[in-house]
This record gives C-alpha cells, structure tokens and sequence, in this order.
C-alpha cells in the first residue's frame, strides 16, 4: 500500500499551497491523507466510488482556491489508478483485504500483520512463499 499512496502524494504535492507559519505541515497533512484513503481502499472495496470526494474533502484547504477544480481531477485521475492497481492485485491474489497476511495462525484465525511488498505473507509467515510456489510447481507438472 506504500507505494500506491506514495504515488498518490507525489501527483498532489506540486499543487500545495506553502505555509509560512508551519513548513512542512502541508505536505504531512496530504501524505495522512494519502495513506488513509489508500488503505480504506484496500480493506474495503465498496468505498472505492466515495475515495476520491473524501480525500479531497479532506486536503482542499492545502490548496490555493483557483487549483481547486484542477486538484480534484487530479485526484480522481490518482484514486482510479490506484483502485486498478488494487482492484488487480485482489484478483491475482484471491484475497479482498489486502492488508492482511494471508496466513492462519495455529488457534485457525487470520494473521494480522501487513503482508510484504509484492508478496502475500508478513515477515513472519514469508516462508510460506516457497512452500505455496513449489505446490504449484508439483501441481503443474502432474497435470
């Protein structure tokens, strides 16, 4: 999730307004943002039509009013990209949060860490990998 809302603060961040009194507070503010609407995005796929009208309601103020309107396409433009992105990585993956290690713990529930970039198991479950990888292996040359 890193890397989608990084890509997302990093189309926004040339539209900010400067703040003289606080440097630096803007680009903090819109990275929170940022983040939060990409993870609401990951865990929950029904929020996706909403995602773009709250992070710019959420970040209009660090914004000069005549880039408002070019700000908000921007940002719909930015949280399509990221909803593919995320829309592709749940059907290659099978899996609807994908916040979520995709491993079970020994009491049968899920684990609850953030999975590896490009992977589907946290650090602590990344040896599931190989073992997930050479199934598919066997499965494939018995078929």
């Amino acid at each position: 999730m890193y890397e989608h809302s990084r890509d997302l603060f990093r189309l926004l961040k040339p539209e900010l307004m400067p703040d003289a009194g606080h440097p630096g507070r803007p680009g903090r503010m819109l990275l929170a943002a940022c983040e939060g609407s990409v993870e609401r995005m990951a865990m929950d796929a029904r929020f996706r039509p909403y995602a773009a009208r709250q992070l710019f309601r959420h970040t209009r103020v660090l914004f000069p009013l005549h880039r408002q309107l070019p700000v908000f396409r921007l940002i719909e433009r930015g949280v399509s990209k990221v909803a593919d992105s995320l829309d592709a990585e749940r059907a290659s993956d099978g899996r609807q949060n994908l916040l979520r290690c995709a491993a079970v713990n020994r009491k049968g529930k899920p684990c609850g860490r953030e999975p590896m970039r490009g992977g589907r198991y946290c650090p602590s479950h990344r040896h599931l990998e190989n073992r997930d990888s050479d199934r598919a292996g066997v499965l494939g040359a018995a078929a």
